[in-house]
């Protein structure tokens, strides 16, 4: 009689990560220099090879980061990002690292501008399965998919669509409310403005984990020196009454992950100026129109009138009553709200960028 042996997952794991470590130990032998360097890849576009990308100098550890509990969105270095002055001088570039030997994603890295932010709809991603990607449904989720492929820069920033290494397994809840807050301070402001920002986004993963526990973003605006956009934070990797292990991806529901209780606006970022230098640029465009050049063409309401907007209680953004998003919304996360533009910013509600209301 002929027996059948088997390995357990952990072994074979372990044995196919000495050959990795083997492999990368021979390749850098004949030259150290080869080990090191980075990938520039423009939008859209790839290169045949690439390596680690800088996290720069305020790069979080683990180790300092508390415990979630609560509060989604964390100051990292006291909101402080850690660029360079040769960051700010070297033009533009779009940057991603390649996979480690688990198909982990590293840091990834651009210069955001007008040139790169795409208002095209995200293309099929479908095909991409990121580290740790476990999917399970959960009706108590929105869209009931506990992992989105979470983009590190994401698409309205860069128009990449299904490059494996800037997508990695993001709860709905760190991507849908988390990420988008930072994506949506960005994008707004380089629309608006035509200005620029360095924006760095870095996974952080505990040892051997295939899910990061969260991600740290930085971004400062060029131009201006960062008067207007300036953050640097970390975003759990959570979802509310699901527990993940991260080393797996394997998730189970559990009441010890409490809800959310605060999102981006309990950090340094609300207070950088943000909304101020928008109103400036606003208000200098409109003088430049009275004088008879170009005006600001921006469709947002006046923010002394009183309007109504239609609310999406779980991702916090609000819309334009006839905006498209409103009519696949779900029924229990909306809200129509009528009042001051302002008041809902002030909460924390950020606006559509598709409708701009």
């Amino acid at each position: 009689m002929r027996t059948q042996q088997t390995t357990s997952p952990a072994r074979e794991r372990l044995v196919r990560t000495l050959a990795a470590l083997l492999l990368a130990v021979s390749l850098c032998l004949p030259s150290l220099s080869g080990c090191a360097g980075t990938e520039s890849v423009a939008n859209g576009g790839s290169a045949a090879s690439s390596q680690q990308v800088s996290a720069g100098s305020a790069t979080a550890k683990l180790s300092d980061i508390p415990e979630y509990s609560g509060a989604l969105c964390i100051d990292v270095n006291e909101g402080q990002p850690g660029f360079s002055a040769d960051d700010a001088a070297r033009g533009s570039f779009m940057e991603f690292s390649e996979l480690d030997f688990e198909g982990r994603c590293g840091t990834a890295a651009g210069l955001i501008g007008p040139e790169t932010v795409s208002n095209a709809e995200r293309g099929d991603i479908s095909q991409v399965h990121p580290s740790g990607w476990v999917q399970h449904r959960y009706s108590f989720v929105d869209h009931e998919m506990l992992y989105n492929r979470s983009h590190l820069i994401a698409h309205q920033l860069c128009g990449e669509d299904a490059n494996e290494r800037n997508l990695i397994t993001g709860t709905r809840t760190m991507n849908a409310v988390g990420m988008t807050y930072y994506e949506e301070l960005v994008g707004n402001y380089v629309r608006r403005t035509n200005n620029h920002v360095l924006y760095r986004v870095t996974p952080l993963f505990a040892a051997n984990d295939l899910v990061a526990r969260g991600v740290q973003m930085e971004a400062e605006s060029v131009e201006d020196g960062g008067q207007a956009i300036r953050f640097n934070v970390f975003v759990y990797n959570v979802e509310p009454g699901v527990k993940i292990d991260y080393v797996t991806g394997d998730n189970w529901e559990s009441s010890e992950v409490p809800a959310v209780k605060t999102k981006g606006e309990a950090t340094t970022t609300r207070g950088a100026g943000t909304d101020a230098a928008l109103s400036q640029y606003a208000a200098s465009k409109s003088e430049a129109g009275a004088s008879g050049t170009s005006g600001d063409s921006s469709s947002s309401a006046s923010t002394t009138e009183q309007q109504t907007y239609i609310l999406n209680k779980r991702s916090h953004k609000f819309h334009r009553p006839e905006c498209d998003s409103v009519q696949s919304m779900s029924p229990s996360n909306k809200e129509e709200f009528t009042g001051l533009r302002q008041t809902l910013i002030d909460e924390g509600y950020i606006p559509c960028r598709s409708c701009n209301p």
